[in-house]
């Protein structure tokens, strides 16, 4: 099992800002990398929102495909490699964009593109974006923004804590390609 890396030195926050910025650069990259795409596969409840916008940004319609790895959701939640996903009916075809708010240990991106592997006819290409990146994910995703983050981060979707206790993202200039 994969370890993810918590300093507990501060709490990163993504500010609305920083998220659509974030989601262009996302966007961008996935189609300068990779070309068109046919569909964009959230993982919710995190990549719900990134998801969304960026499939809005590509002109494709968003699904959403339910996992769960963190078994709280409090901070600094250890990760356990036990990843719950149920895909439904969804049958990806075509270039296909899984996107997520981070990527901790890469347990749960692995969880789901392989759920979604096995009900994608040949040729489908999956390829995997988060927000963010931690420093102790040995399966990093295809596309990232912010990486090498050693503490936990607090998304705009989720419960926020007093503003005094975390310190923003910076505003991202580009996205990353594994």
């Amino acid at each position: 099992m994969t370890a993810r890396v918590f300093e507990h030195s501060r709490l990163w926050r993504l500010t609305a800002p920083a998220l659509d910025r974030a989601v262009q650069l996302l966007a961008t990259a996935a189609t300068e990398n990779f070309g068109a795409f046919t569909q964009v596969v959230g993982i919710a409840d995190g990549g719900t929102v990134p998801a969304t916008q960026i499939a809005t940004q590509l002109g494709v319609r968003p699904t959403m495909v339910r996992a769960r790895h963190n078994p709280t959701d409090a901070h600094y939640s250890p990760a356990t490699g036990q990843v719950w996903c149920d895909p439904g009916d969804l049958a990806p075809a075509g270039r296909v964009l899984v996107v997520d708010d981070i990527c901790g240990s890469g347990a749960t991106l692995r969880t789901v593109v392989a759920a979604l592997a096995e009900r994608a006819p040949t040729g489908t290409q999956l390829v995997t974006a988060t927000l963010c990146l931690n420093a102790g994910s040995t399966a990093p995703p295809d596309l990232w923004v912010w990486a090498d983050l050693r503490d936990w981060v607090v998304f705009p979707w989720e419960t926020q804590p007093p503003a005094d206790t975390m310190t923003d993202l910076p505003l991202p200039t580009q996205a990353y390609r594994r």
